[in-house]
């Protein structure tokens, strides 16, 4: 009985880890195959417009959306995540003592550190925003470029490229 209530949890708990792996930003790149399963989202606000781009740990080098004529809106302000480093290796040091005869009694002292290992990620989503009055009405497309991946292209607004 402990044993299939175990397993129950342990398939809940990868359902749901599942679930938190997926995105939850409704627009996917037009094509898709950047390299990475990026999406973004956007809202409008009184005088903007606040796009939403999870970029999957990559960092935003460039971001514009292409007007009709050719021309590129640059946003007003972008917002960065943290970025954190993964500490792939590390060293530690330990020391212990027993002493013995029938009771048992231990010390120990302990030393560590890491080291930074490969890019930085960063440590959520990255938020862009775009003067309103220039951009028109949407559909808009927007190019947005990132670290080590090629350019991705997003129509915000229209009805390709949302996920359901």
């Amino acid at each position: 009985m402990r044993y299939r209530r175990a397993g129950a949890i342990l398939i809940v708990s990868i359902a749901l880890l599942a679930g938190c792996a997926s995105s939850g930003l409704r627009y996917k790149p037009e094509p898709p195959g950047v390299g990475a399963s990026i999406s973004a989202d956007y809202t409008v606000l009184a005088d903007r417009v606040r796009v939403e781009i999870d970029t999957r740990g990559a960092r935003l080098e460039d971001v514009q959306i292409l007007k009709p004529d050719g021309s590129a809106i640059r946003p007003q302000t972008i917002e960065y995540p943290a970025f954190r480093s993964n500490s792939g290796v590390s060293f530690g040091i330990g020391m212990g003592g027993y002493s013995g005869g029938g009771v048992a009694m231990g010390t120990g002292v302990g030393v560590g550190t890491s080291m930074p290992v490969g890019e930085p990620r960063a440590d959520g989503n990255t938020v862009a925003y775009f003067p309103l009055d220039q951009l028109g009405p949407a559909p808009w497309n927007m190019r947005v470029q990132l670290t080590g991946l090629g350019p991705a292209l997003f129509v915000l607004g229209g009805g390709t490229g949302a996920t359901k």
